[in-house]
């Protein structure tokens, strides 16, 4: 990856960056060679395929791992890199990003770019949607449970009288995986940056959160697909003792909506 490739992602990562330029540094990202700390070790389950383990700098307490990333062979850096490392492609660390949630800090001569793991998720959100626009046929990468998220979202609607209802669905699509919240609430981007940081923690790898006002007209088609489900939250229900003892014991399931981005008509 050449210094000029390092600053257009780091102007695309401040917004900066056209959709047209974000087109000519695409495929450029994925094809850079990078090195990283790690190692291939044999599979444990003897099927001969070696596995790829990141060696990731811990973070502070309630923040991501950070994984960093050379640019140039790091053999060659003087004092050398003595550290076993992998040497991969930018298409690569993508891929990695669908298993562990890091933050990459991208380093050429001293130079860095931070990535953060919604950046990673969305250049291969972006991938995906070049592959399909090439022809290519893309599987969904599986939805992980997102049970998890279920109860700090209820902590949060039941404790806000100014959220009156809240849903939260699994947006599967060829792209990415999301885990969407839509609120109907005033003081909206209040309680977005609020769930946001009590919700990013629990997401699983692979999943980017996203948020919806169900007032707003964003993304009309996927505000209706959710809104047609049964809210997690509904302030204006009066649930009796059953709904009560299930709500206390029992965590919702969380619906899969599966968006086909081929279709003009999926939500």
């Amino acid at each position: 990856m050449t210094i000029d490739l390092l600053r257009r992602v780091q102007a695309w990562t401040e917004g900066e960056l056209s959709p047209g330029a974000t087109d000519l540094m695409l495929p450029e990202f994925l094809a850079a060679p990078m090195w990283c700390p790690g190692a291939r070790q044999p599979a444990a389950t003897g099927s001969g395929h070696a596995v790829q383990r990141l060696h990731l700098f811990p973070g502070e307490p309630g923040e991501l791992p950070t994984l960093a990333v050379w640019l140039t062979d790091p053999a060659t850096h003087a004092p050398p890199v003595t550290t076993p490392t992998l040497h991969q492609t930018g298409a690569a660390l993508l891929s990695f990003a669908m298993n562990q949630r890091f933050n990459a800090v991208l380093d050429h001569g001293g130079e860095r770019c931070l990535l953060t793991c919604d950046d990673l998720l969305s250049l291969r959100a972006l991938m995906q949607l070049r592959r399909l626009a090439e022809g290519q046929a893309i599987e969904p990468a599986p939805m992980p449970d997102l049970s998890r998220l279920v109860p700090a979202l209820l902590g949060h609607c039941t404790a806000e009288p100014s959220v009156r209802r809240a849903w939260l669905a699994a947006i599967q699509s060829a792209a990415s995986n999301q885990a969407t919240v839509m609120l109907d609430a005033s003081r909206a981007d209040w309680h977005q940056a609020s769930l946001a940081r009590a919700l990013e923690p629990l997401l699983p790898p692979g999943v980017s959160l996203t948020f919806l006002d169900a007032r707003g007209d964003a993304q009309p088609d996927l505000c209706r697909a959710i809104a047609a489900l049964n809210p997690l939250h509904d302030r204006s229900s009066k649930p009796g003792w059953i709904d009560r003892v299930k709500q206390r014991f029992v965590t919702p399931e969380v619906p899969l909506i599966r968006v086909d981005l081929r279709d003009p008509g999926s939500p």
